[in-house]
């Protein structure tokens, strides 16, 4: 238009403005990129995970695979320090406020209202739409899905006080099926109140640049996880060794925020559904053929995984690899470990089969297991259910 009105300046009037701003180009970021700018920032921060233990690692690839993660395990072990690092790597939007919420969990939390929010009949605004209560969660989610850009990260502190079924399901459904479940709210500045956009107003789909992170602690005051929400996320277990413990060690101070560009870029790269279709891991057949041994083994207890965990794992593998990690045992060792075993539970008659065959294929035929990680928990779910007749994934 804008050559059309140099050429016939009679035309100008009536051609509709054009705006002189030229897209941004694409994005050149990488997994790689994103992840050795998150791991410096960890660093520096003075947060310390074992040597060789990949957690860092694994934590930028499964949240690129997909936006749930749990973080279970030992109290003060750094799960929650992890997660808050990442949120501030993500910085804060145009009004300084950070992308990233810590919300701890209620054990009252009984329905979805908690994170949702629900309808207030006390309540009218002027215009005569539904009035909101918006919870602090809820308020988070509304900013994610107004800078769709940018990623945000939701954490949900001692995720197992409530029953999870009860306040997430309205989640769970949603970051599965991509289904509208959220209320479409604005905020009235004149009444300081939530209000229904209009009385028709369709419901949202929950925004794909919210990602979660749970942390869980597991002692008598708290629920297990059922392996719906298992089956969810990528579950990860945090232990401290004897020999970790540091004298020296100081608690880790706040991560500087990321350049904005690589920060827009976890987000598009997450959101990427056939990323790994583009990028596979170099071995995947060989990763798709031990998952199909492990399959047939949890077939025998009725406790095998469905094309959902496949894809997912899949995505995960690729993603590591594009972070500078090609080693398949090591892709597959940790995938085994963060969506396969939290499968397992039950009683010893069932389970402890089960657990002796993935033994087995978690050693292999070399002198040094195979899939290390993978081995010494089943071991421990070994010793577990000899000991107490019954095991589950979570210590």
């Amino acid at each position: 238009m804008n050559e059309l009105a140099r050429h016939f300046p009679e035309l100008a009037e009536h051609l509709p403005p054009v705006s002189d701003s030229v897209p941004p180009p694409p994005d050149p970021s990488t997994p790689a990129d994103l992840f050795d700018d998150f791991a410096a920032v960890v660093d520096a921060s003075g947060l310390r995970f074992p040597a060789g233990s990949n957690v860092v690692r694994s934590f930028v690839s499964s949240l690129l695979a997909k936006p749930f993660a749990i973080l279970t395990g030992l109290a003060g072990s750094g799960k929650t320090q992890l997660a808050m690092r990442l949120g501030e790597w993500f910085g804060t939007d145009d009004h300084g406020r950070h992308r990233h919420v810590v919300v701890p969990v209620r054990p009252d939390w009984t329905g979805p209202e908690a994170i949702f929010g629900y309808e207030d009949a006390l309540r009218t605004s002027a215009s005569g739409a539904p009035v909101w209560f918006v919870p602090e969660a809820f308020e988070f989610v509304l900013r994610a899905a107004d800078d769709p850009e940018h990623p945000y990260l939701l954490i949900l502190d001692e995720m197992n006080l409530a029953h999870v079924e009860r306040y997430f399901s309205d989640f769970l459904s949603g970051v599965e099926s991509r289904r509208p479940v959220l209320p479409d709210l604005v905020f009235d500045h004149e009444s300081r109140q939530w209000v229904l956009r209009d009385a028709e107003a369709d419901r949202l789909p929950l925004p794909r640049n919210l990602f979660v992170v749970g942390t869980v602690n597991v002692d008598e005051t708290t629920y297990m996880f059922s392996p719906k929400v298992l089956d969810r996320a990528f579950t990860f277990e945090f232990r401290v060794t004897s020999d970790e413990l540091d004298a020296e060690l100081r608690r880790p101070v706040a991560a500087s925020a990321g350049e904005d560009q690589r920060v827009r870029a976890f987000a598009s790269l997450a959101e990427r559904d056939d990323w790994q279709q583009d990028h596979p891991h170099p071995a995947r057949d060989e990763i798709v053929s031990t998952l199909r041994d492990a399959h047939t083994i949890l077939a025998g207890a009725n406790q095998e995984f469905g094309h959902r965990t496949l894809y997912e794992i899949l995505r995960f593998c690729a993603y590591f690899a594009a972070t500078g990690d090609i080693d398949a045992d090591t892709a597959l060792d940790l995938a085994m470990m963060q969506k396969v075993l939290p499968k397992v539970h039950g009683s010893r008659r069932r389970v402890e089969p089960v657990l002796t065959e993935l033994a087995a294929l978690a050693r292999g035929a070399g002198p040094a297991p195979r899939l290390p990680v993978t081995h010494q928990k089943i071991d421990r779910m070994i010793e577990s259910v000899r000991a107490n007749q019954f095991v589950s994934f979570a210590e």
